[in-house]
């Protein structure tokens, strides 16, 4: 009886430093495994941000970070109001459009524009170019970077370097009647 009061308590040690054990090793491999793939993202010099683009014809983002600013909330998102970048900073934008409705109906895209772009006629020449996915050939010289559009469950992305004078840079979405209803922001190199 004597032995079964040692034996019982070093069984159970036994028995979950094991089990703990091989968990505690899959956590450190799983922790290691991010690390390095935070690791290789950042030694890319490329800063990545994801935007969302929404049916209230918004872009979002799921939380604050460095480098961005945010207004209110819809849903679970924030609203995007500006991106904060270095001159020469390489960024790197994914948007993803999350909706229900066909493509037709709602897409969205990412255009930034140079400092001396004409915001609104871009924008009412990009709503007629429908067969260029809105995006006006003829003032191609106005945009710095756009991703092509996205439709719901779509993701695009467009990576470019920052450019080196300071300013506001605006950046839209040129699907007709979403600038309008305030899907715009500035890109703010400092």
């Amino acid at each position: 009886m004597r032995y079964l009061t040692y034996l019982l308590p070093l069984m159970f040690f036994i028995t979950t430093a094991c089990g703990g054990g091989s968990g505690d090793q899959q956590q450190q491999a799983d922790e290691t495994t991010t690390e390095a793939q935070s690791s290789a993202a950042d030694q890319s010099g490329v800063r990545t941000i994801e935007i969302i683009g929404i049916d209230q014809m918004k872009f979002a983002v799921e939380s604050d970070e460095d480098g961005i600013s945010t207004g209110g909330e819809t849903g679970d998102y924030l609203l995007l109001e500006s991106i904060s970048a270095e001159p020469g900073e390489e960024i790197r934008v994914v948007l993803t459009t999350e909706s229900d409705l066909p493509a037709t109906a709602m897409a969205h895209n990412f255009v930034l524009l140079t400092l001396s772009a004409d915001v609104d006629a871009f924008v009412n020449a990009a709503s007629q170019a429908k067969d260029n996915d809105y995006i006006p050939a003829d003032m191609s010289d106005q945009i710095i970077a756009h991703t092509e559009l996205a439709g719901g469950g779509e993701t695009v992305e467009v990576t470019f370097t920052a450019p080196e004078e300071t300013g506001e840079y605006e950046y839209v979405c040129s699907f007709p009647g979403h600038y309008a209803a305030g899907m715009r922001g500035t890109l703010n190199v400092e």
